[in-house]
């Protein structure tokens, strides 16, 4: 019985995040196009992003990676201009790669800024310092298991939750054992939850 409870539970809480992630493409596609788009979702991000740039601790020293940056990787854009560390950023999209690429390209911001395709399940994480998920990267369980096996135990992990998903993975799938939540961020929609691994 807890087995099919906890197996809609996941298909639940990774339905959310695809819908999530369907939902910003839209919001993000329109961005790279209208000038005015991208204006209102910067001004609708930034308080946010600055917030969570703040409660991980970025600093320039910092080898930032940030998973599932999407076709407008706003918050990677951001932790470049305003704190000048270097960020990684993946996405499972080929398409969403090329045109953040062109985003990236196009704000100067290339030196600061790497987009490559990857998959946050297998993707080595073991260099960085501060990791950023999305709020629309999934399956979320296994992004996380991937990061407990392979991160450093001083990497700041700020992971973006719908409806505290976050915490019903890590309870659900036994990860609370291993994650320590540090801190939390209320947002208007989502919510923050800092996690370092525990030792």
């Amino acid at each position: 019985m807890l087995n099919k409870k906890n197996k809609f539970l996941k298909f639940l809480i990774n339905s959310r995040r695809i819908i999530s992630c369907y939902n910003y493409n839209f919001l993000e596609l329109l961005a790279t196009r209208i000038k005015f788009f991208e204006k209102l979702l910067m001004n609708w991000r930034k308080p946010v992003f600055l917030n969570e740039i703040k409660l991980a601790g970025v600093t320039k020293n910092d080898k930032v990676l940030l998973i599932g940056c999407g076709i407008f990787p706003s918050e990677s854009m951001l932790i470049a201009e305003q704190i000048k560390a270097k960020v990684f950023c993946i996405d499972n999209s080929t398409k969403a790669v090329n045109i953040a690429k062109k985003i990236v390209e196009k704000k100067g911001l290339s030196d600061l800024v790497k987009i490559e395709y990857a998959d946050g399940i297998n993707y080595p994480p073991s260099d960085f310092d501060v990791i950023f998920i999305a709020v629309n990267v999934w399956p979320i369980d296994l992004v996380l298991r991937n990061l407990l096996k392979n991160i450093k135990t001083n990497t700041r992990v700020l992971c973006k939750s719908l409806k505290n998903d976050i915490l019903e993975v890590l309870e659900n799938e036994d990860l609370s054992k291993s994650f320590l939540i540090k801190s939390k961020l209320e947002n208007p929609k989502t919510q923050s939850f800092l996690l370092i691994k525990k030792i």
